[in-house]
């Protein structure tokens, strides 16, 4: 699941999303009115869409008329930066941190491809290859045979043994989805028609983009189709319900990797 054409968006400072504490935000404007809060969220967005703030407050002030009464308040959340720019100390954090994994995550996804590439000149020839198969399976039936004398020499004797696994396990650890995810999800959507075929759509494509992107993790995957279908809510506001698309019509026809469309 890709949300970009340039796979390495995030590598390069871009990011289809913008890291965002709720509780943090809250805490830090506490007393500050509905137009107030709004206000230092459009700068914030804008902000991390443009890399940063023009240092002109009037520049700023043409973006919406709720900033300009709000100044004496946001003023200190975007200081000036050594570059010119008004930048949000903890967002410039953030922004940071998402370079410096979207750098790591790019770097074993290289590793992984060279090591793809590398596999058939290193691969043994199909003679020997033959020979490892046959001495393995000669290895692994003389451990079952012993395994089995030793069950029988202990079943007599009376002792107990705890039977003994000589698998190996090769499976990746598959990766736990973030408790009430896939819900949260769902009620996002504009039109909630076909909820158990969605919420398998829904996994699917959040493990892909996991998959894609090599994260150790599923919260970043859920945050990206949580933007996405918000974009899709915002954008089906004015369309008649019968029109709007079914969740899972919309996750199985891969609309979230359409360009997100912006309205007010």
């Amino acid at each position: 699941m890709s949300v970009t054409n340039d796979t390495n968006a995030t590598a390069k400072g871009r990011a289809p999303w913008m890291p965002f504490w709720g509780t943090d935000f809250m805490a830090s404007t506490l007393g500050w009115s509905a137009s107030e809060r709004g206000a230092y969220m459009i700068l914030l967005w804008a902000a991390w869409e443009g890399d940063g703030l023009p240092a002109e407050p009037e520049r700023l002030f043409r973006i919406d008329q709720d900033i300009r009464a709000a100044w004496h308040l946001l003023e200190d959340k975007f200081p000036l930066h050594t570059d010119g720019k008004r930048r949000n100390q903890r967002q410039e954090r953030e922004r940071a941190e998402m370079r410096e994994q979207g750098k790591r995550n790019a770097d074993k996804a290289k590793r992984a491809a060279a090591a793809r590439w590398d596999a058939p000149s290193n691969a043994p020839s199909n003679a020997h290859a033959m020979l490892g198969s046959c001495q393995t399976q000669t290895q692994t039936h003389t451990q079952t045979q012993s395994l089995s004398e030793t069950e029988r020499t202990n079943t007599l004797n009376g002792s107990a043994v705890e039977p003994v696994s000589v698998q190996v396990e090769s499976r990746k650890k598959r990766l736990p989805m973030p408790a009430g995810a896939l819900e949260r999800l769902w009620m996002m959507f504009p039109r909630k028609v076909g909820k158990k075929k969605a919420l398998v759509l829904l996994e699917k494509s959040i493990r892909e983009y996991a998959d894609e992107w090599e994260l150790d993790a599923l919260d970043d995957a859920v945050e990206v189709m949580r933007e996405r279908i918000h974009a899709f809510s915002q954008a089906s506001r004015t369309t008649e319900p019968k029109f709007i698309p079914h969740p899972a019509t919309w996750l199985s026809q891969g609309r979230y990797l359409d360009p997100m469309e912006t309205r007010r």
